[in-house]
């Protein structure tokens, strides 16, 4: 069930992209700052990407979305961008739903 609603959730995506907009100043500090750089920039374009499905569909469509986004991604992640989406939309799952992706029930 989705524990929060529209504007609670929007607000906790635009925190999650100042997050990852102070990651895209300090990946430049790290030693592998290349993959730091797409990992953060893949959270950001997920964090975008729901917040805009948010403000068009509302939370429980974007949940569902968001579900299938996830189910798409490959198993086994080796690279920096897919790592970055999968931990953008687990974090989303965390505080929407408080729940796992595989977990998570909802009512529509």
């Amino acid at each position: 069930m989705i524990a929060l609603e529209k504007p609670d959730v929007l607000r906790a995506l635009k925190r999650c992209l100042c997050l990852t907009e102070q990651d895209l100043v300090f990946c430049a500090y790290l030693s592998d700052s290349d993959y730091w750089e797409d990992y953060a920039l893949a959270r950001h374009t997920v964090y975008r990407w729901l917040q805009t499905k948010i403000e068009e569909y509302g939370v429980n469509q974007t949940y569902l979305l968001a579900t299938e986004r996830y189910a798409d991604l490959p198993l086994f992640l080796s690279d920096s961008q897919g790592r970055g989406e999968q931990e953008a939309l687990e974090v989303f799952f965390q505080f929407v739903a408080g729940e796992s992706p595989m977990d998570a029930k909802i009512n529509a």
